[in-house]
């Protein structure tokens, strides 16, 4: 992933982090808002209800304070005037204030005159709460509490709730109490009860005038109107603890609903008033939400969008730059390019350094190819003067024995020969033929010929391996001198032939183990590509090495040649011998420069070896199964395609 893809995920995270955890903040924020918000509204709406009914009790109160206040009306309470009756009151009466129930009783609860109206239908109906013949003395509407001018209130009644409105009806001398009994006090000449049931009717018109009321400030407004009993159904179990004022219910409905507790004139019949409420604020809630995450997500874009131009300009362009520096740094493998940012920031300062950093380098590599060079040359000569030495000792050993050859031959013999033929000059013949010395010079002729030629063959032998091993530090010198030009020349090499050689120029360093046994097994193989003075470094590294693993150990020597084809394509050489062997964690180590177990190694051989086999295309190995059970070392030589392919 690009340093621009990761800082886009990271932003990206980080502004969509920030906006679920700002909304979810929000949203409880604004759930504590404006739900005590909806709530001080269901408290204002249940408020306002409650003061509707109020109004309604103080208009009930208010006309029949009116009405009991005229004389006409106490006269009636007196006399029962028929006439009064059908004149002023009646259902006129009781359409005209609006009234759905309209007694006029006795001090006593007589009742004078009475008339309930169904509010839907507008009918007679009758109220068992409210006989027409007579009121209990304890009836609600007839105890006027203490320093109470009216009885105010609703009553629960079998039918509907009933908005109730009584007043004394003062008798002639204008005295409308009788004397206090407890807290309670009895009208001293009538009563006059007025009543308004709280149906579909009423409750519609205070919705009503409610929406009006509330439409210009957009607030929510009561919806349903409800005056239950507490112990009715659909009343929360809440609401039947006296210690609870109001309660709010969210219902499935999508409205809030409130319920609060009011006084009734029956005392054992307490009320429950049930008013639900649109949840207007809480929908505006829900949108001012949605709107705060939709302007946090824009307003985080935007915030993203100026970040990346920001830090592209800033970070990333930059970044890129020296990115792109680097890679065409690597790629065209120059030291001299250079970034050149000209900057303040740390990013200049980076820049700035990288710049030194490949000054520097360019100087440490201008002195690593110095030392390399150096190390190459030390390598090199090194390589030259171990095969050198090598084939030294095999010069050394053929040298000494042409020397040893030369001292043997039968010179004396021919210069005492030479002795008696000048003593006997004048007289050959004669002492050829006659002396009896003489007889014997053409036989010992002939034995000091023969002893001659087979020291001359012996000498000429040596002079000849002496010769090959001058002829084979010619070329490791001039080979090692063209380390630097072009490989090595590849011709066909018969390899049994290159490893009978190997031995020959080995032969006198094997002769340090007296009882060798060399074993040849060599499989029928056509020639093959190669160096032969590479291969011929190698074959005698293998040998000698196996020489002196064989002296170290003693006894019985036995050394084995073995030339077979491996596979398809290769050809393979063994040299395995039963010395001294190698421990397993030395198989891989013996190739490695300086690796020696000899006191007087040097940890030279192994390494060239495994080098000339690594350029020749072969591959050079060693197995052992441990100290003292001998070693084998493998020399794998591609065959035809593969060897002209490394010629090539």
């Amino acid at each position: 992933m690009s340093l621009r893809s990761k800082i886009v995920l990271i932003l990206v995270t980080v502004v969509v982090g920030y906006a679920a955890i700002e909304n979810v903040t929000t949203r409880l924020a604004a759930g504590r808002i404006f739900g005590g918000w909806e709530r001080q509204e269901a408290d204002e709406d249940l408020a306002r209800i409650k003061k509707r009914l109020d109004d309604e009790l103080t208009d009930l109160v208010g006309k029949a304070a009116f009405l009991a206040g005229t004389g006409e009306l106490s006269r009636f309470v007196d006399s029962g005037d028929a006439r009064f009756a059908q004149q002023d009151l009646g259902r006129a009466a009781l359409l005209r204030g609006e009234l759905d129930l309209f007694y006029v009783c006795a001090a006593s609860g007589k009742v004078v005159w009475g008339e309930i109206l169904d509010p839907e239908t507008r009918e007679p109906m009758r109220l068992a709460d409210f006989p027409r013949e007579s009121l209990a003395p304890n009836h609600p509407a007839l105890l006027f509490r203490a320093e109470a001018e009216n009885v105010a209130g609703i009553y629960m009644t079998r039918a509907q709730p009933l908005l109730l409105g009584a007043v004394p009806i003062p008798g002639a001398d204008g005295v409308p109490f009788a004397p206090a009994e407890g807290n309670l006090r009895h009208a001293a000449h009538g009563v006059l009860v007025f009543g308004r049931f709280l149906g579909p009717s009423l409750k519609r018109r205070i919705v009503e005038e409610e929406l009006q009321l509330t439409a210009g400030d957009e607030v929510a407004a009561p919806r349903a109107i409800e005056l239950l009993e507490r112990e009715a159904a659909g009343v929360p179990a809440e609401m039947k603890s006296s210690a609870v004022g109001t309660l709010y219910r969210e219902g499935d409905d999508g409205f809030l609903h409130a319920y609060a507790r009011l006084s009734s004139l029956r005392t054992d019949l307490p009320l429950v008033l049930h008013v639900a409420l649109d949840r207007a604020i809480a929908a505006k809630k829900r949108a001012s939400v949605n709107y705060l995450l939709l302007s946090t997500l824009i307003g985080g874009c935007l915030i993203l969008l100026v970040l990346l131009r920001l830090l592209q300009r800033i970070v990333v362009a930059p970044l890129s730059t020296l990115t792109q520096k680097a890679v065409e740094i690597g790629r065209r493998d120059d030291t001299t390019i250079r970034v050149g940012l000209q900057r303040d920031d740390e990013i200049g300062q980076l820049a700035g350094e990288f710049d030194r950093m490949l000054g520097k380098l360019a100087k440490s590599r201008e002195q690593v190819i110095e030392t390399a060079r150096l190390a190459g040359m030390s390598e090199i000569a090194t390589g030259v003067l171990h095969n050198v030495g090598n084939v030294l000792n095999s010069v050394n050993v053929a040298a000494n024995l042409a020397t040893r050859r030369t001292e043997e031959l039968a010179v004396g013999d021919l210069e005492l020969l030479v002795g008696v033929l000048q003593t006997h000059e004048r007289d050959l013949a004669a002492f050829v033929g006659g002396d009896p010395r003489g007889k014997h010079l053409v036989p010992y002729l002939k034995e000091l010929s023969g002893a001659l030629g087979t020291q001359r063959r012996s000498i000429q032998d040596e002079l000849k391996s002496l010769n090959q091993g001058i002829e084979h530090i010619a070329e490791l010198v001039c080979a090692q001198q063209s380390f630097a030009g072009a490989k090595g020349v590849f011709e066909q090499a018969d390899l049994a032939a290159q490893l009978e050689a190997a031995l020959a120029i080995c032969r006198q360093g094997l002769a340090a183990c007296p009882e060798l046994e060399i074993t040849r097994d060599f499989e029928t193989l056509p020639t093959v590509r190669v160096d032969k003075h590479k291969l011929m470094e190698v074959l005698v590294n293998l040998v000698q090495n196996a020489g002196q693993a064989l002296a170290e150990r003693g006894g019985t020597a036995k050394l084995t040649l073995r030339l077979t084809r491996h596979g398809a394509h290769l050809a393979r050489i063994e040299v395995r011998d039963n010395g001294v062997g190698i421990p397993r964690e030395n198989l891989t180590r013996i190739f490695h420069h300086g690796f020696t177990t000899k006191k007087n190694g040097h940890g030279f051989g192994l390494h060239v070896s495994a080098n000339a086999a690594t350029e020749m295309g072969a591959k050079l190995h060693a197995h052992s199964d441990g100290p003292g059970r001998g070693a084998t070392f493998f020399l794998d030589i591609p065959m035809e395609a593969e060897a002209a392919l490394s010629a090539a």
